[in-house]
């Protein structure tokens, strides 16, 4: 998800500039392992962007950029940015988009979403009041299937949306990590 994420920012903000490679790290502690190859990677290409979600609350999203980058000396065009607290924070900060998309009245999405303590958990709750039985059966777990917190193809539901439907410039009025995002993205290219 944080991927079709990314790629939408860049193509936005960055217009012009090319996605050489996604690498999918599986969280933040994995992005925090591999700081070092980032660093190496951002000192030889053009920009690397590292997105990663906090998945629970542990801190201020700035600190947690220093502490992963963890003394180095990172390259001007490593840009790490952090979603407070999922990315489906951001993603459902287009709340018009949202709402539209799951047949739902606006006013059901959460007007400050990186307030809401468990963002997947408030999409998933929001996706089973759709009017759309399929985006229902991908997004919302079936019951009697122990722990499962999404639905079956949840990944490629929300994906979608993101891709085609997620209006980033609304977005970004109702988080103001994704606004940080957005002006770093565009400063990287813009100079």
């Amino acid at each position: 998800m944080s991927a079709s994420v990314a790629a939408r920012l860049v193509g936005r903000y960055a217009p012009g500039a090319e996605i050489a490679r996604v690498m999918v790290l599986g969280g933040i502690n994995n992005l925090r392992g591999r700081m070092r190859d980032l660093a190496q990677i951002a000192r030889r290409e053009d920009m690397v962007l590292a997105l990663a979600d906090m998945d629970r609350p542990l801190g201020c999203p700035l600190g947690r950029v220093r502490e992963l980058s963890g003394g180095l000396t990172v390259a001007p065009n490593l840009l790490i940015r952090i979603a407070v607290l999922e990315i489906e924070s951001w993603i459902m900060a287009d709340r018009n988009g949202m709402a539209e998309w799951l047949g739902i009245a606006t006013s059901a999405v959460p007007l400050r979403p990186e307030r809401v303590p468990d963002p997947k958990r408030a999409l998933v709750q929001l996706a089973a009041r759709s009017r759309n039985r399929a985006l229902r059966e991908a997004i919302v777990p079936r019951r009697g299937l122990g722990s499962h917190r999404v639905g079956p193809f949840y990944n490629d539901a929300v994906g979608e949306f993101v891709t085609h439907l997620w209006n980033p410039d609304a977005a970004r009025r109702c988080s103001v990590s994704l606004e940080r995002a957005v002006l770093r993205v565009a400063g990287l290219v813009g100079g």
